[in-house]
């Protein structure tokens, strides 16, 4: 049997998905941590740990995992939580460098927009259901078909408790007045349309900064300050890796230029589980450049979006940097159909 959790990173998603573990493991006996964003990912995970029984936890579910949720009838938890908080849980208590908490939390809000409305979700709030922490262990357990008595429920949050697992407060005025302005903006421009939640159809608008981006082939190496073109053709920037929800999307590319850049040609596409749009950046009169690519993202998508930015031919001179990447959404496509649903396991 496999019990999925969905949920932001941060504090909220851990204690779901340690409760929904204490839970199977006092009913079912042993009980595997699975971590899979795709039904391959999970296929390749049961497999080669050879469990029948485990908790599948993701923090940015594909469309396939989520169409098989959906299309199989199972139920399972979506863990909400406000992207401020869970980006405070990632930054302050986890140490995690603020591009990467924001990647991660921006990625997971986009993702997650898929499987909240699905039939099969208990959709549970920090802010409301972590109050009430036996009464929603008691409603996991119902909801999961985790057949286990209201003593045992009892004496499990009893568990928890001594066992340290509690929420954490933050001073999330202090920490956000302490941010410079190009950080506040960072975390503005990415999770901004995700603090509300979202219903699915309407106009969506976020501005990925630059800090966001990596030196191309570098997803080690943040392009937080102007990269060197130099050399023969080859990828320049590529990022954010950031998973979106599915709809009509327009992409806005800000380039900025020096003297030696601005005379040359670049090269942009529009990356997730394949190649979405392609366009050309000419060469330009000024310091900066600016591009826009349209592309539909469907409901079946896996991957992250990438954008990425190259060089047609050999530079000998100049560098390059992000301006802005500023996407729109209009509305969603409709969601394509499949003619078998996905299995699943368990």
């Amino acid at each position: 049997m496999l019990f999925f959790v969905i949920g932001l990173p941060g504090a909220f998603a851990d204690w779901c998905e340690t409760v929904v573990r204490r839970l199977a493991e006092r009913a079912l006996g042993p009980i595997e941590l699975i971590r899979a964003d795709t039904l391959a990912q999970l296929a390749l995970d049961a497999i080669g740990s050879g469990v029948s029984q485990a908790v599948v936890s993701t923090y940015q579910p594909g469309g396939g995992l989520c169409a098989a949720l959906a299309e199989n009838q199972r139920n399972f938890i979506v863990a909400r939580d406000d992207p401020r908080t869970a980006l405070l849980d990632l930054v302050l208590d986890r140490g995690i460098g603020l591009a990467d908490a924001v990647q991660a939390v921006a990625s997971a809000g986009g993702a997650l927009t898929r499987c909240a409305t699905a039939p099969g979700a208990l959709v549970l709030y920090r802010d409301r259901d972590w109050l009430d922490p036996a009464g929603t262990a008691f409603a996991i357990a119902r909801h999961l078909g985790i057949g286990i008595d209201d003593q045992s429920i009892a004496d499990l949050m009893l568990d928890l408790a001594a066992d340290g697992v509690a929420r954490v407060r933050h001073d999330a005025v202090a920490w956000w007045s302490g941010l410079t302005a190009g950080d506040q903006a960072l975390v503005t421009g990415a999770l901004a349309p995700f603090v509300e939640e979202q219903e699915g159809d309407g106009l969506m608008s976020l501005d990925w900064a630059a800090d966001l981006f990596f030196v191309g082939g570098r997803l080690d190496v943040r392009a937080r300050g102007p990269v060197d073109i130099t050399g023969r053709a080859h990828c320049l920037l590529e990022g954010p890796h950031i998973m979106l929800p599915a709809g009509a999307w327009s992409l806005t590319l800000t380039l900025l230029l020096t003297a030696g850049a601005a005379e040359r040609e670049f090269f942009v596409e529009v990356c997730a589980d394949h190649l979405l749009a392609t366009g050309t950046l000419p060469p330009q009169h000024s310091d900066h450049g600016e591009t826009t690519l349209n592309f539909v993202l469907d409901e079946t998508t896996e991957r992250p979006l990438s954008i990425r930015v190259s060089t047609t031919r050999a530079a000998f001179d100049g560098t390059i940097a992000i301006g802005s990447a500023r996407l729109v959404r209009a509305v969603l496509p409709p969601a394509l159909a499949s003619d078998e649903p996905p299995a699943l396991a368990g």
